[in-house]
């Protein structure tokens, strides 16, 4: 019977999957929130490091400032997908009828967009290149 180690049984995730899931992008495996996106009242707590390799997260001061900007485009892009379908699902009602589901959407996807934000920017624009088998 032949022994596998710990590396070859870890599942190698792709950039995308990485993103999608908040991992480091150096490792690809430490989580880079402490707690899930539905705890809403700690859902912004993030480590420091990467719990696996011990990748520093925000890689200058002042990073995250950059996460503003891709979170305004997801949201951009989220209202002008539920304004089309509003207005052709409903055959273009008053304002009302986007603005009240608009405003409620945009709240309730605050978490999610603040998370996959900073992941996004972090991944492609952190210049962290990735190493499989770095180890702390």
């Amino acid at each position: 019977m032949k022994e596998v180690s710990h590396l070859q049984l870890v599942t190698k995730r792709t950039k995308i999957q990485a993103i999608g899931e908040a991992r480091c992008p150096q490792c690809r495996e430490g989580k880079m929130f402490l707690y899930p996106f539905w705890r809403v009242d700690k859902f912004s707590e993030m480590h420091e490091k990467c719990p696996v390799c011990g990748l520093k997260f925000e890689v200058e001061p002042g990073f995250w400032y950059g996460a503003m900007f891709v979170s305004y485009a997801n949201t951009i892009a989220l209202l002008v997908v539920l304004g089309v379908t509003i207005f052709y699902l409903f055959n273009d009602p008053p304002v009302m009828y986007y603005i009240v589901p608009v405003t409620i959407l945009s709240i309730l996807t605050v978490p999610f967009n603040f998370r996959i934000s900073r992941s996004v920017f972090l991944h492609l624009f952190g210049f962290v290149k990735y190493k499989p088998s770095i180890r702390t």
